[in-house]
């Protein structure tokens, strides 16, 4: 279930299995560890399957599983994650570099978790499924995170070392970052996440460090307020603006999508806002594993 619902939010949905019984070869004892950072869910004790969405959690019935996350997916969020960094295939080290940017208009403090993971991992387990997607592999620097408190409409940055194992594909690794809030909600005893992105790690070869230095997103639209036609840039001159796929949508302030782009990023792209109401929209851009937010305004 969990792979479909990648298939189906594409773009929108990053995810980590943690595989939690030490008797089982794909077991990550970091993830074990971040599992039980939350309180027990289930009466009082853990159990598995479980899901947890945005850092809520949301139960072990599959079948419920989908309607929470398209739920999810269309609540706007002031912060954006952008990954960047460096990997070198001879020694399987790289760095990873996190943007993460607070649009909102007061301070958020957040625990960053940062994740190496692997898709395509074989093992028959206990209810018959031999492939593995989203296997936590490792957490850097350990389960316990990178918190920072990032002011209001400033950015900071979480640069780490990485390892890739011998015993792990390179090419089936991703890096998993995520923001959750520190501030645990006794309702349903969880740690709500702000964002969430992932990027391959091979994606990272050849990357020197004067061009990540030149990859921190911006989305930068104009005009704004927009009477009808708007044009947005994303980080012109840098590697994700040159002719690569990209996902536009925009949200109305109660979180409906109301309009969707889809198309070929090559620096600055012109969107027709027309039909939409007069207000305040949030824009969520994808392109090269780089997720940015920003806000719209329209006014006939």
């Amino acid at each position: 279930m969990l792979d479909q619902i990648c298939r189906d939010y594409a773009g929108y949905v990053v995810a980590v299995a943690w595989h939690v019984d030490a008797q089982f070869p794909l077991h990550s004892p970091e993830g074990r560890l971040k599992w039980r950072m939350y309180p027990p869910p289930y009466n009082g004790s853990y159990a598995t399957p479980w899901l947890w969405v945005d850092g809520r959690q949301r139960g072990y019935q599959y079948s419920l599983w989908p309607n929470y996350v398209s739920q999810r997916v269309t609540v706007p969020t002031p912060v954006s994650i952008a990954i960047n960094g460096t990997y070198d295939q001879g020694t399987r080290t790289g760095i990873v570099q996190a943007v993460l940017q607070n649009d909102s208009s007061a301070a958020i403090t957040a625990r960053v978790s940062v994740v190496i993971t692997e898709d395509s991992c074989y093992y028959l387990g206990p209810n018959g499924d031999p492939w593995h997607n989203h296997v936590c592999r490792d957490y850097i620097p350990d389960q316990n995170g990178t918190v920072l408190t990032i002011p209001a409409g400033a950015a900071d940055t979480v640069e780490l070392p990485f390892l890739i194992q011998s015993g792990w594909r390179e090419d089936r690794c991703k890096l998993v970052v995520y923001a959750q809030s520190t501030t645990m909600v006794p309702s349903d005893s969880s740690f709500p996440a702000f964002q969430g992105a992932s990027t391959e790690v091979l994606s990272l070869v050849g990357l020197e460090e004067s061009e990540r230095a030149d990859i921190r997103p911006r989305l930068h639209i104009s005009p704004n307020p927009c009477p009808g036609v708007a044009r947005f840039t994303l980080c012109a001159g840098s590697h994700v603006s040159d002719r690569l796929r990209y996902c536009l949508s925009i949200f109305s302030a109660d979180g409906r999508l109301v309009r969707r782009f889809d198309g070929v990023s090559c620096g600055t792209t012109e969107f027709s806002v027309g039909g939409l109401e007069t207000g305040v929209f949030l824009c969520r851009f994808e392109c090269a594993g780089l997720v940015v937010a920003g806000r719209l305004i329209v006014s006939h």
